[in-house]
């Protein structure tokens, strides 16, 4: 059987490349590494499932937020929109506003990850994620979210 494939969406490429190595060197994942939004719809549609199946092989992403062209809550979007609600999604991004979080939340995401952060928390999301954790994710995700917002209403930025 096939390693689950992850995908990394981010056009700092030695970012992308460092998280890739990261994730591969666990040896529990397949990688795929896209430098921008069209190249991660190419990943996808390169990846999806065939006969009447459903589905995608890509099962997991890291997405970045700020992208040229089209930004990750955008394609946040359109992956939603295009390939469902079954791929799941992690923000990592050194933004983090009000805005980003509703939009990244709607999106159903399952961490919002803020850089700089440590290999042990993308494999740690992953590990969740894989192992059946997912509802739970997005709801603990969607509770930062109001705790976050609270912060934004006071004043304080993260």
């Amino acid at each position: 059987m096939s390693k689950p494939l992850v995908m990394i969406v981010d056009d700092e490429i030695d970012l992308a490349n460092s998280i890739a190595e990261t994730i591969k060197d666990s040896e529990l994942y397949d990688v795929a590494v896209a430098y921008s939004a069209k190249q991660a719809l190419d990943q996808l549609k390169k990846n999806k499932v065939l006969m009447g199946l459903g589905g995608n092989r890509v099962r997991f992403i890291f997405l970045d937020i700020k992208m040229p062209e089209m930004d990750g809550l955008e394609l946040l979007k359109k992956i939603r929109r295009e390939f469902g609600e079954d791929i799941g999604v992690a923000m990592l991004t050194a933004w983090e506003d009000e805005e980003k979080w509703d939009k990244a939340t709607s999106g159903f995401v399952v961490n919002y990850i803020k850089k700089p952060f440590k290999s042990e928390e993308l494999l740690k999301t992953l590990a969740d994620f894989f192992s059946g954790e997912e509802g739970r994710m997005v709801l603990s995700t969607f509770e930062k979210h109001i705790e976050k917002r609270e912060e934004f209403k006071k004043g304080g930025s993260a």
